[in-house]
């Protein structure tokens, strides 16, 4: 495969020789290892391009998704345990006001995979809309502040849609080309909704990239109440589903760069100067963040607004990723508001 002076996907760079053994391999839902790559044929630009259809598949072609979990994460695979801690949410420190009005808002979300059933792309249409329903029960128990209500997307008008979306609150309609390429949309929109409290500041997607991904957000510079509401949010889900936890790499979602916490922790930050002078990418890199558009991944920013978060996953706990972006979020601040 020619790529220029482009770089191979991971997923190239470390598929197995052998290949012709590893195509008679399948786990028990039927994954092949060509299920796992057929992001990357059909995507050659693609950074990583390797997808999971079910929690087996981690361990079944491990000679494919350990090597290229090593190098995206930087993590010594072999000796790798799963940690997870979620910290104290009030022990987060508050910013100055000057650098807390430059916060438009703030995001946090972990994802989730449901145990017994498969990742989206090996969901039929029938166990698609069975894990809806089960997801739909759980959520329907929740009480206090994340009470709320349940809307499945094919019960709702693209007016409906269009508005969520503009908030910020409804994932993007099928419009990823590389997760649509892994089989991510399949039966697009069947099985799929959307979970919202009465304060829309707590959220449940429900199979659109993962079974779940479980979302804390408001306005501002509001760490504290959004990770405090998450971590609630987390023990209340957890009393009522049993999620998928790998004892190496912890929480296992369909795309492998999520996994570990599977937390992405994020603001939409006014950072005009730094953007101007170019140097943004390196910076955030410096302090293992994430820069990206403000409408999500491979987008621009609008306004000198970007979004900001934890590029790591894995290898450290919540709280430790809670703590760096916020840190990090601080000291990109020191440098814009620098006179």
């Amino acid at each position: 495969m020619s790529h220029g002076s482009k770089k191979p996907s991971l997923t190239e760079k470390y598929l197995p020789k052998d290949l012709w053994k590893w195509l008679s391999v399948k786990t028990s839902f039927g994954t092949t290892v060509y299920d796992c790559v057929k992001s990357a044929l059909e995507h050659p630009d693609s950074n990583v391009g390797l997808y999971a259809p079910d929690p087996e598949a981690y361990d079944t072609f491990s000679e494919l998704f350990h090597p290229v979990i090593a190098e995206y994460h930087k993590v010594d695979v072999e000796n790798l345990k799963s940690v997870h801690d979620l910290g104290d949410a009030s022990k987060l420190e508050d910013l100055p006001q000057n650098y807390a009005d430059q916060i438009v808002s703030t995001r946090v979300r972990v994802g989730r995979t449901v145990k017994g059933f498969p990742m989206a792309s090996k969901l039929t249409r029938d166990t698609r809309l069975e894990l809806e329903s089960r997801v739909k029960e759980a959520l329907s128990k929740l009480d206090g502040e994340l009470a709320g209500t349940y809307k499945s997307l094919t019960e709702m008008s693209k007016a409906e849609k269009d508005a969520l979306i503009e908030e910020h609150i409804l994932y993007n309609d099928a419009d990823d080309k590389y997760l649509r390429d892994a089989g991510g949309y399949d039966d697009w929109p069947v099985g799929r909704g959307i979970f919202m409290n009465n304060d829309k500041n707590f959220i449940v997607w429900v199979n659109e990239e993962d079974h779940i991904r479980i979302i804390s957000m408001q306005k501002g510079a509001s760490l504290k109440q959004v990770w405090g509401r998450l971590v609630k949010a987390i023990h209340a889900m957890e009393t009522k589903l049993e999620f998928v936890r790998h004892d190496k790499f912890g929480y296992l979602t369909f795309c492998p760069t999520n996994i570990g916490t599977g937390l992405r922790a994020s603001v939409h930050v006014k950072v005009p100067k730094i953007a101007d002078s170019g140097k943004l990418k390196e910076i955030c890199e410096s302090m293992d963040l994430q820069p990206r558009g403000v409408h999500g991944e491979h987008t621009e920013s609008v306004g000198g607004v970007y979004d900001i978060s934890n590029k790591i996953r894995i290898g450290r706990t919540e709280w430790d990723l809670i703590n760096t972006m916020w840190i990090g979020v601080r000291k990109l601040l020191d440098s814009e508001l620098k006179k």
